[in-house]
């Protein structure tokens, strides 16, 4: 049985708030890969509709989204907003190699 997860105020001790984050830290790469199989799907969608990778007005509106969700949650939007750009060029530049036609 997994522990139930414990708030920041009932960690009395390093090795209690070293193992939250820890497992925060695992949660968030689990949603990284969840979102990276949508990244993966784009390109058969996109193809068949002319669609390109890099929708320039789309990147604009995810990172904004990003910046206006770490300010509501009184975190660094610059941070955030630097890191979604950085995601979002990553899953372009995956979203252009899987679009390529593949040499026979």
């Amino acid at each position: 049985m997994t522990p139930k997860p414990k708030a920041p105020t009932d960690c009395e001790t390093m090795e209690e708030l070293r193992a939250e984050i820890d497992r925060i830290d695992v949660a968030l790469f689990d949603l990284f890969a969840e979102r990276l199989g949508y990244i993966h799907r784009a390109p058969a969608i996109k193809a068949p509709n002319g669609i390109p990778a890099d929708v320039p007005e789309r990147v604009r509106t995810v990172v904004e989204n990003a910046r206006r969700h770490a300010e509501a949650r009184g975190l660094d939007p610059d941070l955030y907003g630097d890191f979604w750009e950085r995601m979002v060029a990553q899953a372009i530049a995956t979203e252009e190699d899987m679009l390529k036609p593949k040499a026979r």
